[in-house]
């Protein structure tokens, strides 16, 4: 789990390296974005980060016979939720380096 936080992290460092180079604030702004392999390799890696996470979440709400979270007493300090949920805030941003395409 360490070592997928820390590519993640190593993908959105090269990518803010690049923004800086290019002189953008983020990919969208960017002439290269439709064919950039560094967007393209965060927008990967958080993809299967989040996959990861929603099977963990998954195994758990079974585990527990539950369909939703939200039923669980354990909630608000659960660490399966807490990783799902941030996994979502990364791959929302689709390698725009904190910016969301909706």
């Amino acid at each position: 789990m360490l070592a997928d936080r820390v590519e993640i992290e190593s993908a959105l460092k090269a990518l803010k390296e690049c923004q800086q180079r290019e002189g953008v604030a983020n990919c969208i702004l960017c002439k290269h974005a439709q064919t950039c392999n560094q967007k393209k390799d965060f927008a990967n890696k958080t993809q299967e980060n989040l996959n990861q996470k929603q099977e963990t979440l998954k195994a758990c709400q079974e585990s527990k016979g539950l369909k939703s979270c939200l039923n669980c007493t354990e909630i608000l300090e659960c660490d399966t939720r807490n990783n799902y949920v941030s996994a979502v805030y990364l791959s929302m941003n689709k390698g725009n380096g904190g910016n969301f395409e909706f």
